[in-house]
């Protein structure tokens, strides 16, 4: 297992290739791993090597259809091509199967509003915080979904929130939503 456990700290540091190295030796190892092929599948998947990475999913999704990990990475990537509705579905399964993770919810709420559905994400949205009210990603993409909505109070209320949760781990969107609420006269 000191692969599986060196490719998701590579991944933590966001280094794909190594991640992906880590998890081809694991699987290579031993490719009934079912971890090691969906780990294998976000780590090409975040390099761009979509065809590769839609193989591992698809291996670890022949594994177990019902894994809620690959199913999310499967929509992901279905996300990365431009497949709003079948992301959203295969979220939907994800979230249902795994309800105590708000990724799942997230990258729902994310395809919902790729199709133009606003309302459907910001109800997956509100819901997501009722269930997690810390998280940092759901509070960020309502904060996202109100600002599409043109709701610019609700939306500052959720940067915010963001901003209040976040606490220095995403620097980068922590300044970009800092300097939004700046523009819009809130601080």
């Amino acid at each position: 297992m000191a692969c599986y456990n060196e490719g998701i700290e590579a991944g933590e540091r966001n280094d794909w290739e190594a991640a992906a190295r880590r998890f081809r030796e694991l699987v290579g190892q031993d490719p009934s791993l079912i971890e090691g092929w969906n780990g294998l599948g976000i780590a090409l998947l975040r390099q761009g090597k979509t065809e590769e990475a839609g193989n591992a999913i698809e291996t670890a999704l022949s594994m177990d259809p019902e894994y809620p990990s690959a199913l999310m990475n499967e929509g992901i990537l279905r996300l990365s091509e431009g497949r709003n509705p079948e992301a959203a579905e295969l979220f939907s399964r994800s979230a249902f199967l795994d309800p105590g993770r708000p990724a799942h919810r997230v990258n729902l709420a994310i395809a919902q509003s790729r199709q133009g559905l606003l309302a459907e994400a910001e109800e997956t949205l509100i819901a997501a915080r009722r269930r997690f009210p810390s998280d940092a990603d759901v509070l960020y993409h309502l904060g996202t979904v109100y600002e599409r909505m043109g709701k610019r109070a609700r939306a500052a209320e959720g940067y915010s929130a963001f901003l209040a949760v976040s606490n220095g781990k995403r620097s980068a969107l922590e300044r970009s939503v800092r300097e939004r609420l700046r523009e819009w006269g809130v601080e």
